[in-house]
């Protein structure tokens, strides 16, 4: 969780771990990643570079380093970089690394590498969002930069917003984006100047069934009219998490299947807000004793809706113990639990 203290805790584990990586690294026969998703792994600081591993729902099984199965002789950084951001977008899966890892295009469907840019600014990666057909942006420690995504190449830093920015999400006619110095900014859509600053956040983004926005501050839910950029603040009574260390995308999803959003609070529970205040009395899922959320900890998976829980044994993510919890995202049952080992540190699971 912290690159100092990982390299501490991990610095006694480094033959453990090499160990761990046994021979199940041979990628899946072909339509191999149509029933799953993606886990961006970080990697194994001083040891081994991050990778993606793969779950299949059919074969419950968990396919690993799929990335180099379908890339040889190529990785997603070293081993003192860190993988730690993926989505898909118009086909492809973007990942973006940080401590100087690169950001890598891939066919989502094959995992066949199709772009990269191995220097980022700043050598410290963050996010990464499509805007339309051929444009996205890439946020980083020190801003945001421009991508065109043919061929894969950066712009001129934007002007609109100055240092670390984090996650960021497109509605309408905006892009929301969070700025470490500037809280929750709304950029135009069309030229990335800046709309609105909207107030302190420190977790985002979603959008919600109903077409709200949404974000957190370290006590409260922020509803944002993505036509207006109106906010409402909603208290949750219980501390919103998020990693005051270093980067991870933020722990919050919401379903497509009903108005509710999920949110992480500690290291084990997760809040379901359905618009009613009583929904964040009680936690929604907890997960079993002795696990703990890692990395991003929480994703949806809207062609099953489920909610996909990622846990570590430790709470630094420093266990060989791996555990996945698929629950039903409505009822909150307990779908199926699957467990894998290995030192990954699973930064956040993708769906296609």
């Amino acid at each position: 969780m912290y690159k100092n203290l990982r390299s501490w805790l991990l610095a006694g584990l480094v033959l453990a771990a090499a160990s761990c990586k046994n021979d199940d690294t041979v990628a899946p026969p072909p339509g191999k990643y149509d029933n799953g998703f993606y886990i961006v792994s970080e990697g194994n600081f001083g040891v081994a570079a991050g990778d993606i591993n793969y779950y299949d729902y059919d074969k419950d099984s968990i396919y690993k380093y799929v990335y180099s199965a379908e890339n040889p002789g190529k990785k997603l950084g070293t081993s003192s970089t860190t993988m730690q951001f993926g989505t898909v977008y118009n086909g492809k899966l973007y990942l973006v690394g940080k401590y100087d890892g690169p950001f890598v295009a891939v066919d989502a469907a094959t995992l066949k590498e199709t772009g990269r840019v191995d220097s980022l600014p700043g050598h410290d990666g963050r996010a990464f969002l499509g805007v339309d057909d051929s444009r996205g942006l890439l946020s980083t420690a020190v801003g945001i930069y421009p991508v065109t995504l043919s061929g894969l190449t950066l712009g001129t830093k934007i002007s609109s917003v100055d240092g670390e920015v984090k996650d960021m999400i497109k509605s309408g006619n905006y892009i929301f984006v969070i700025s470490a110095k500037d809280g929750i900014v709304a950029l135009n859509a069309n030229d990335y100047s800046l709309a609105k600053k909207l107030g302190t956040a420190v977790s985002g983004f979603v959008q919600s069934k109903d077409g709200n926005v949404w974000a957190a501050s370290a006590t409260q839910l922020k509803k944002i009219n993505a036509a207006t950029l109106a906010v409402d603040s909603i208290t949750t009574g219980f501390p919103v998490y998020f990693n005051e260390w270093t980067y991870t995308n933020s722990s919050i999803v919401a379903s497509t299947t009903d108005n509710a959003i999920f949110i992480i609070s500690g290291t084990n529970k997760v809040y379901r807000y359905t618009g009613d205040a009583a929904s964040l009395g009680t936690p929604f899922i907890t997960l079993p004793a002795g696990q703990y959320f890692y990395g991003k900890g929480i994703g949806y998976d809207k062609t099953k809706n489920y909610l996909v829980l990622n846990s570590n044994t430790n709470v630094y993510g420093a266990d060989a113990n791996n555990t996945i919890y698929i629950h039903n995202a409505t009822t909150g049952a307990l779908q199926h639990s699957k467990t894998y080992e290995g030192f990954y540190f699973p930064g956040m699971a993708v769906f296609r």
